[in-house]
Protein backbone atom coordinates (compact mmCIF):
# COMPACT_ATOMS: atom_id res chain seq x y z
CA UNK A 1 0.00 0.00 0.00
CA UNK A 2 2.83 2.61 -0.54
CA UNK A 3 1.76 5.97 -2.21
CA UNK A 4 4.28 7.70 -4.91
CA UNK A 5 5.72 10.55 -3.23
CA UNK A 6 7.20 13.82 -4.52
CA UNK A 7 10.21 15.19 -2.57
CA UNK A 8 9.81 18.62 -1.64
CA UNK A 9 13.50 19.80 -2.22
CA UNK A 10 14.11 18.62 -5.25
CA UNK A 11 16.95 16.40 -4.25
CA UNK A 12 19.01 19.33 -3.01
CA UNK A 13 21.88 19.13 -0.47
CA UNK A 14 20.77 20.11 2.97
CA UNK A 15 22.70 20.82 6.39
CA UNK A 16 21.79 19.25 9.35
CA UNK A 17 19.81 22.13 11.01
CA UNK A 18 17.67 22.13 8.06
CA UNK A 19 17.14 18.02 8.16
CA UNK A 20 16.79 18.09 12.08
CA UNK A 21 13.74 21.00 11.36
CA UNK A 22 12.28 18.44 8.41
CA UNK A 23 12.58 15.40 11.22
CA UNK A 24 10.61 17.58 13.63
CA UNK A 25 8.12 18.81 11.18
CA UNK A 26 7.54 15.48 9.96
CA UNK A 27 7.16 14.12 13.45
CA UNK A 28 4.87 16.56 14.43
CA UNK A 29 2.68 15.71 11.28
CA UNK A 30 2.78 11.86 12.51
CA UNK A 31 1.22 13.05 16.04
CA UNK A 32 -1.34 15.32 14.84
CA UNK A 33 -2.89 12.50 12.43
CA UNK A 34 -1.70 9.35 13.37
CA UNK A 35 -1.16 9.32 17.26
CA UNK A 36 -4.66 10.16 17.78
CA UNK A 37 -5.62 6.88 15.62
CA UNK A 38 -3.03 4.69 17.74
CA UNK A 39 -4.56 6.25 21.02
CA UNK A 40 -8.09 5.74 19.84
CA UNK A 41 -7.58 2.05 19.53
CA UNK A 42 -5.19 1.55 22.42
CA UNK A 43 -8.17 2.77 24.60
CA UNK A 44 -10.80 0.59 22.82
CA UNK A 45 -9.25 -2.65 22.73
CA UNK A 46 -10.05 -3.46 26.45
CA UNK A 47 -14.35 -3.18 26.77
CA UNK A 48 -14.81 -5.41 24.04
CA UNK A 49 -12.45 -7.66 25.02
CA UNK A 50 -13.63 -7.40 28.62
CA UNK A 51 -17.16 -7.69 27.48
CA UNK A 52 -16.34 -10.73 25.28
CA UNK A 53 -14.63 -12.37 27.98
CA UNK A 54 -17.02 -11.68 30.49
CA UNK A 55 -20.26 -12.61 28.56
CA UNK A 56 -18.99 -15.88 27.19
CA UNK A 57 -17.71 -17.08 30.52
CA UNK A 58 -21.31 -16.10 32.39
CA UNK A 59 -23.17 -17.41 29.49
CA UNK A 60 -21.27 -21.12 29.84
CA UNK A 61 -21.63 -20.64 33.14
CA UNK A 62 -25.55 -20.39 33.86
CA UNK A 63 -25.93 -22.92 30.79
CA UNK A 64 -23.93 -25.40 32.70
CA UNK A 65 -25.66 -24.81 35.69
CA UNK A 66 -29.13 -24.64 34.86
CA UNK A 67 -29.89 -28.58 34.37
CA UNK A 68 -28.44 -29.15 37.44
CA UNK A 69 -30.72 -26.40 39.70
CA UNK A 70 -33.95 -28.14 37.42
CA UNK A 71 -33.00 -31.47 39.09
CA UNK A 72 -32.08 -29.93 42.70
CA UNK A 73 -35.26 -29.39 45.01
CA UNK A 74 -35.29 -25.70 46.41
CA UNK A 75 -37.83 -23.22 47.57
CA UNK A 76 -37.88 -20.11 44.82
CA UNK A 77 -36.76 -23.09 42.17
CA UNK A 78 -38.85 -21.68 39.06
CA UNK A 79 -38.41 -18.44 39.83
CA UNK A 80 -34.22 -19.17 40.08
CA UNK A 81 -34.76 -21.31 36.58
CA UNK A 82 -36.32 -18.20 34.67
CA UNK A 83 -34.43 -15.86 35.79
CA UNK A 84 -30.83 -17.70 34.53
CA UNK A 85 -32.55 -18.51 31.11
CA UNK A 86 -33.90 -14.99 30.70
CA UNK A 87 -30.05 -13.44 31.65
CA UNK A 88 -28.57 -16.40 29.23
CA UNK A 89 -30.70 -15.33 26.45
CA UNK A 90 -29.57 -11.31 26.98
CA UNK A 91 -26.04 -12.43 26.77
CA UNK A 92 -26.60 -14.36 23.63
CA UNK A 93 -28.32 -11.37 21.89
CA UNK A 94 -26.16 -9.23 23.20
CA UNK A 95 -22.91 -10.79 22.02
CA UNK A 96 -24.93 -11.86 18.90
CA UNK A 97 -25.92 -8.25 18.46
CA UNK A 98 -22.55 -6.17 19.44
CA UNK A 99 -19.85 -9.38 18.56
CA UNK A 100 -17.85 -8.06 20.83
CA UNK A 101 -14.98 -10.84 19.81
CA UNK A 102 -14.96 -8.77 15.61
CA UNK A 103 -14.80 -5.22 17.45
CA UNK A 104 -11.37 -6.57 19.85
CA UNK A 105 -9.87 -8.50 17.04
CA UNK A 106 -10.43 -5.62 14.52
CA UNK A 107 -9.24 -3.13 16.97
CA UNK A 108 -6.33 -4.90 18.22
CA UNK A 109 -5.31 -5.48 14.34
CA UNK A 110 -5.68 -2.38 13.71
CA UNK A 111 -3.46 -1.17 16.88
CA UNK A 112 -0.77 -3.53 15.94
CA UNK A 113 -1.04 -2.36 12.48
CA UNK A 114 -0.34 1.30 13.56
CA UNK A 115 2.34 0.58 15.39
CA UNK A 116 4.63 -1.34 13.16
CA UNK A 117 3.59 1.65 10.81
CA UNK A 118 5.02 4.21 13.17
CA UNK A 119 7.85 1.61 13.72
CA UNK A 120 8.86 1.20 10.20
CA UNK A 121 8.55 5.42 9.67
CA UNK A 122 11.29 5.75 12.94
CA UNK A 123 13.35 3.16 11.00
CA UNK A 124 13.19 5.29 7.48
CA UNK A 125 13.82 8.30 9.46
CA UNK A 126 17.10 6.80 10.96
CA UNK A 127 18.00 5.53 7.63
CA UNK A 128 17.63 9.06 6.45
CA UNK A 129 20.07 10.57 9.05
CA UNK A 130 22.54 8.08 9.70
CA UNK A 131 23.09 6.51 6.18
CA UNK A 132 21.36 7.97 3.11
CA UNK A 133 23.37 11.09 1.42
CA UNK A 134 22.61 14.37 1.91
CA UNK A 135 20.51 14.98 -1.17
CA UNK A 136 18.26 11.94 -0.46
CA UNK A 137 17.27 12.61 3.32
CA UNK A 138 14.65 15.19 2.22
CA UNK A 139 12.87 13.18 -0.11
CA UNK A 140 13.28 9.91 1.74
CA UNK A 141 11.92 11.58 5.16
CA UNK A 142 8.65 13.07 2.91
CA UNK A 143 8.20 9.68 0.98
CA UNK A 144 8.14 7.64 4.50
CA UNK A 145 6.19 9.99 6.38
CA UNK A 146 3.48 10.08 3.35
CA UNK A 147 3.33 6.36 3.48
CA UNK A 148 2.56 6.41 6.66
CA UNK A 149 -0.18 8.89 6.15
CA UNK A 150 -1.45 6.07 3.42
CA UNK A 151 -1.32 3.13 5.11
CA UNK A 152 -2.55 4.59 8.56
CA UNK A 153 -6.01 5.57 6.64
CA UNK A 154 -5.78 2.37 4.83
CA UNK A 155 -5.23 -0.04 7.89
CA UNK A 156 -8.32 1.96 10.40
CA UNK A 157 -10.14 2.03 7.26
CA UNK A 158 -9.55 -1.91 6.84
CA UNK A 159 -10.71 -1.91 10.39
CA UNK A 160 -14.24 0.37 9.66
CA UNK A 161 -15.08 -1.31 6.40
CA UNK A 162 -14.90 -4.73 8.41
CA UNK A 163 -17.42 -3.58 11.53
CA UNK A 164 -19.93 -2.18 9.30
CA UNK A 165 -19.84 -5.27 6.99
CA UNK A 166 -20.62 -7.20 9.23
CA UNK A 167 -22.98 -5.56 11.51
CA UNK A 168 -26.59 -7.32 11.22
CA UNK A 169 -29.86 -6.87 13.35
CA UNK A 170 -31.00 -9.83 14.93
CA UNK A 171 -33.90 -11.27 13.91
CA UNK A 172 -36.43 -13.83 15.61
CA UNK A 173 -36.56 -15.42 12.38
CA UNK A 174 -34.34 -15.27 9.54
CA UNK A 175 -36.79 -17.14 7.34
CA UNK A 176 -39.09 -14.14 7.84
CA UNK A 177 -40.52 -12.22 4.90
CA UNK A 178 -40.80 -8.24 5.10
CA UNK A 179 -43.95 -6.56 5.78
CA UNK A 180 -43.54 -4.44 2.49
CA UNK A 181 -46.35 -4.37 -0.37
CA UNK A 182 -45.56 -4.03 -4.17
Amino acid sequence: MNQTATPVTGGTTIDNKTFDELVKAAEEIKNKYVKPRLLWYQTHSRGPRLWFRWAGGTTIILSATLPAMALAPFKGKDLALAAMSVVIAILTGFSSFFRWERTWHGNTNAEMAIEQLCAKWELEVKNAALILPSEERTAHVYKATSDLLFNVTGATSSETEGFFSNLAFPLADKGQKSNKTD
